[in-house]
């Protein structure tokens, strides 16, 4: 992906493709447990107080944290 941006910039209702993942290991294991890989479509349905993500039926929720530490492009 050419242009990619942090989940966190996303507002409500937009939809993105996970680009790339934190290289934290604390933040990537807890990722890759609730299926957020490369490639996944997602959208976000609430940024806050957390920001509530919701791909393939599955919903989870993430801290702004985390939430900036995804690069996500255009779906």
């Amino acid at each position: 992906m050419a242009h990619t941006i942090p989940l966190a910039a996303l507002r409500p209702g937009k939809k993105a493709v996970v680009a790339a993942l934190p290289a934290d290991r604390r933040y990537l294991a807890r990722l890759l447990a609730f299926g957020i890989l490369p490639g996944v479509s997602l959208e976000v349905l609430q940024t806050f107080p957390v920001y509530v993500l919701s791909f393939g039926h599955t919903c989870i929720a993430i801290d702004r944290e985390i939430a900036a530490s995804i690069k996500v492009g255009r779906p």
